[in-house]
């Protein structure tokens, strides 16, 4: 009967084929979808809230994101108010919590280029200004040279530490330690080089590089800070929260009636927001693709009937042979799924990639997610039997005698 079925398709593979696509674009959207998403929410579950654990965000915003189970996510989008230069002061001389280490982070310039005698990179060079504890706080790695020192810092010099795609471009056959790299209209010495960071929802981590925050402070066209605080342990997170909020209300002279002008933010919070969204995606995503595959199973049913037509003389010669209704239900019920599984296997396998591909530009890895590609085959066939029900009972119920003599 399979084989009957594919000697069918081969015979009408122009209608075959078009109803292949069909069921191929329905099918390649779900998976495709799912599998970019599948792979992201791996990816923030196995790295953002690793990352977030023993550390925190501290800025100046009181604007939130909505977040899961009533929690705040909090984002500074550029609020009224920064933390001023002595408000920086302040909290680095003040906050005294043990084992905890405390970063200011200055944006010095975004979407820069950065230039080396004659070599430039394009205009994505990040440039952000730090503290030496920032490094230890995000646990980044050198792959050559050093972190600039708190003397460095203190005098505003300008040293630089390179993400190694910059370094990569600017000096792909020579050692860039010690050389001057002019970014935002200035010129840095090179003290460092960072161990590649890979990519994060399609932003190269590696095309990000670091000068001290007093430096970038006085280069900034909006200078502001915010704070980024690690502790020694994560039951240790809490407590360290409390106490850095009891010295910036304390700084700020905020009365116990008064909000909180400044914000805390976690890496898990932010992991909270984005797998809800992925949640809410997913289902949009099920509900448009099932909409998507009810088309296709309609044209399915149409074109089927259409063959049917076509085949009439073919099943009145079966029936007068011997065949029974029931065989000729079941021959053309066969085909109907043996279609949709191929073509249902086509938009699998174009779905993986492009979904795949859409994970890889964002940084996530490569997954198989199963549970779609079995959801994506028990759909497909669903579509088959839906689709070739109808068509299979109107060739079972032809009369021989008429099909014979149909032209």
């Amino acid at each position: 009967m399979i084989r009957e079925a594919f000697k069918a398709l081969w015979e009408y593979r122009i209608r075959a084929i078009l109803t292949l696509s069909i069921l191929a674009f329905g099918i390649t959207a779900l998976v495709g979808i799912l599998t970019a998403l599948e792979a992201l929410r791996t990816f923030i579950a196995t790295r953002l809230v690793g990352l977030g654990t023993q550390a925190f965000l501290i800025n100046s915003s009181s604007e939130p994101l909505a977040g899961r189970r009533g929690r705040g996510v909090f984002i500074r989008l550029g609020g009224p108010r920064t933390f001023r230069w002595w408000e920086v002061q302040h909290f680095l001389a003040m906050y005294r919590f043990p084992g905890a280490q405390v970063s200011p982070a200055v944006s010095a310039a975004l979407f820069e280029r950065a230039y080396y005698r004659g070599r430039k990179t394009p205009a994505r060079v990040r440039l952000l200004g730090v503290a030496p504890e920032y490094f230890q706080i995000q646990q980044l790695r050198l792959a050559q040279g050093r972190f600039f020192t708190p003397v460095e810092v203190a005098q505003r010099q300008n040293v630089l530490i390179l993400g190694t795609a910059i370094a990569d471009l600017l000096f792909p056959r020579e050692n860039p330690l010690g050389k001057e790299v002019r970014v935002a209209g200035r010129y840095f010495t090179v003290v460092g080089v960072l161990q590649s960071r890979g990519s994060l929802f399609g932003f190269n981590l590696d095309e990000e590089c670091f000068i001290p925050w007093t430096t970038a402070w006085f280069i900034s066209k909006a200078p502001g800070a915010d704070f980024y605080v690690g502790v020694e342990r994560i039951s240790d997170m809490e407590a360290a929260m409390a106490e850095a909020r009891r010295v910036l209300r304390a700084m700020r002279h905020l009365s116990p009636r008064m909000a909180d002008t400044f914000t805390f933010l976690r890496g898990e919070q932010v992991a909270d927001l984005l797998l809800d969204l992925l949640k809410t995606l997913t289902t949009a995503t099920i509900g448009i693709s099932l909409i998507t595959l009810l088309g296709a199973t309609l044209s399915f049913t149409n074109i089927l009937l259409v063959i049917v037509k076509e085949r009439t003389q073919e099943i009145g010669l079966r029936m007068a042979l011997g065949a029974s209704r029931q065989a000729i239900a079941r021959q053309f019920l066969s085909e109907a799924i043996v279609i949709a599984l191929i073509g249902g296997s086509g938009g699998i396998l174009l779905g993986l990639l492009i979904g795949n591909g859409v994970a890889a530009f964002l940084g996530a890895r490569f997954v198989m997610p199963w549970k779609w590609v079995g959801l994506a085959v028990a759909l497909t066939t669903l579509v088959g039997l839906i689709a070739g029900y109808r068509p299979a009972q109107e060739a079972a119920r032809l009369n021989p005698v008429e099909a014979l003599r149909y032209e």
